[in-house]
């Protein structure tokens, strides 16, 4: 007698794909808003532990890097004052 066992319609070790979710502009946008969201956020806290390189490079002491990477926070807290109150509270908290 022969067992054929590759016949055999269900084999437990075979786990089925749940189906995904279909693709929505609601979904993309959502998504896309939190990433966005929080790329700004990061982007705006790790001027407080770079704040000393971000100072070095902005007054040529050093590398261009860090002042240019820092310019559009910079800019942003020129024309909108409650940010730069918030970013100078927030680095007087890692050098003070």
């Amino acid at each position: 007698m022969e067992s054929n066992q590759s016949q055999s319609p269900e084999q437990p070790d075979q786990k089925q794909q749940p189906a995904q979710k279909p693709w929505s502009w609601k979904r993309y946008i959502i998504t896309s808003t939190i990433q966005v969201t929080v790329f700004l956020l990061l982007y705006v806290l790790s001027i407080g532990p770079l704040f000393w390189q971000w100072y070095a490079s902005f007054n040529s002491m050093s590398s261009p890097f860090f002042a240019a990477f820092y310019t559009p926070l910079l800019l942003a807290c020129d024309i909108f004052p409650p940010l730069s109150d918030g970013v100078n509270w927030y680095i007087n908290l890692w050098i003070g």
